[in-house]
């Protein structure tokens, strides 16, 4: 082995260090200030430079899919189970529930699942995937009588939002939650 391998493997280490610093400090960051958090800020409590967190995540949209790529790819799948579900309203009941328990499990979930990432992206096509498949799911369960009609996707958008409030104020988080959603679905439910 050459000192120049020795060099670069110890170069590798050291940018897979940054890397999982970097993804460690924008996990806090985001949970903390949003899905905007400041680069600065995430560059800051990772220990590195803004030249580094670039050099690393090029644009936002690549450290956010990097440090929730996991939950994002299982809100997709989650939608998907639903609508193969033979029963509309259980699929969506389901679906719902994944997603509070995302957001209970991950504060900074919220903030990323609603992050504005750019259409031609795979975030962005993934995610247009995925709303089509929920409208799907959600006309499905108006078509066996189990949906409210008026009901539409934005519906469930509201209780991400309300639910993101019950889980950053709440003193029992899981079990208010848990009382939010399951009220919200009685609510649609026809």
């Amino acid at each position: 082995m050459t000192d120049q391998d020795e060099t670069q493997r110890g170069l590798r280490a050291d940018a897979e260090r940054n890397r999982d610093r970097i993804a460690n400090a924008a996990r806090a960051a985001f949970r903390e200030l949003g899905a905007d958090a400041p680069t600065k800020e995430i560059a800051k409590r990772a220990g590195v430079g803004t030249a580094t967190l670039y050099r690393r995540f090029p644009t936002r949209e690549d450290l956010l899919v990097h440090v929730f790529a996991d939950r994002l790819t299982g809100c997709e799948s989650s939608v998907h189970a639903a609508l193969a579900d033979s029963d509309p309203w259980r699929g969506l009941v389901e679906h719902v529930n994944h997603l509070a328990h995302l957001q209970l499990e991950d504060r900074a979930f919220t903030a990323v699942f609603l992050h504005d990432f750019p259409a031609d992206s795979p975030v962005g096509r993934s995610r247009v995937e995925a709303g089509e498949a929920l409208r799907q799911l959600i006309d499905a369960a108006k078509a066996t009588g189990d949906l409210r009609q008026d009901v539409d996707e934005n519906d469930v958008m509201l209780l991400l939002k309300a639910n993101d409030g019950v889980l950053r104020w709440a003193d029992d988080p899981a079990r208010e939650s848990g009382r939010l959603v399951e009220r919200f679905l009685r609510s649609l439910h026809a």
